[in-house]
């Protein structure tokens, strides 16, 4: 039986961490959406690339900038934000989305519901650039998976933690709040580019850790060509990495059936 449930964690000791590099013209929206939560939560902006253009969008915010003295990657700029600030809950928020007003109050309330979960994560819908919601082939095909293999479940674990990872990667890590008090040593892994959030969550379901869930949609993801995910694509990197996450999933013709059908929703 899962523990009781707990009063919600103190907003204090909630971080957004804002990954940001290059100019990205939706900097300053997904800063606004933060600041616009219903608890307040600590909005830090994190970047490797420091510019005049982060630093003028994270003060007109009122957020603080913290500049990684080391390039090193993908997965280095997203362990570095893991543990840019003190926070017990850290959300990894990426600069390209937004966050609808309850996304820190509904992801406090699911880890007190859920004291034993590592890490909880919310529904999220498919934006344009204009931030209106859309959507497209991947996003239904990721909602459909997400719908079958959890329902309304606001504890996953176990079987239904690897059902709703067998078949992608449909959890965005813009979604996911971290708890570090649970999770003090957890890095993501350096060997993917595309998929370092999927092997990571893969990661948790085989040391048995349990994820809390807030089924509404509560970000806004956007798809384009200036984002990071658009570059992987295009360069190949993500068909590669698909086919070697399905290739440890499944046996080896069907992993590479999974692959291809799933490459026909980049698009």
């Amino acid at each position: 039986m899962p523990p009781p449930p707990e009063p919600p964690p103190a907003p204090q000791d909630a971080a957004a961490v804002v990954l940001a590099y290059g100019e990205s013209p939706f900097l300053a929206g997904c800063l606004a959406s933060l600041a616009a939560q219903t608890v307040p939560v600590r909005i830090v902006v994190a970047t490797s690339t420091p510019s005049d253009a982060i630093a003028r969008a994270a003060a007109a915010a009122g957020a603080e900038l913290i500049v990684n003295p080391r390039r090193a990657g993908i997965a280095g700029d997203w362990n570095f934000g893991l543990t840019a600030t003190n926070a017990r809950f850290v959300t990894l928020a990426h600069q390209d989305d937004t966050y609808r007003p309850a996304f820190t109050e509904r992801t406090l309330a699911a880890f007190a519901a859920h004291p034993d979960a590592v890490l909880c994560f919310t529904g999220y819908q498919e934006v344009d650039d204009a931030g209106a919601p859309k959507s497209s082939k991947v996003s239904r095909a990721k909602h459909l998976i997400e719908a079958a293999a959890l329902g309304r479940a606001t504890r996953v674990a176990g079987a239904r933690l690897r059902a709703f990872l067998s078949f992608g990667n449909p959890l965005p890590c813009s979604s996911v709040t971290f708890d570090r008090a649970r999770l003090p040593a957890f890095r993501f892994g350096d060997a993917y580019a595309s998929n370092l959030d999927w092997e990571a969550w893969w990661r948790l379901y085989s040391e048995g850790r349990v994820f809390a869930r807030a089924p509404e949609r509560l970000v806004g993801r956007r798809h384009n060509r200036l984002t990071a995910t658009s570059g992987l694509i295009r360069d190949g990197v993500r068909l590669r990495e698909d086919r070697e996450m399905f290739r440890r999933l499944w046996p080896a013709p069907l992993g590479e059936a999974l692959a291809l059908i799933y490459r026909a929703g980049y698009q």
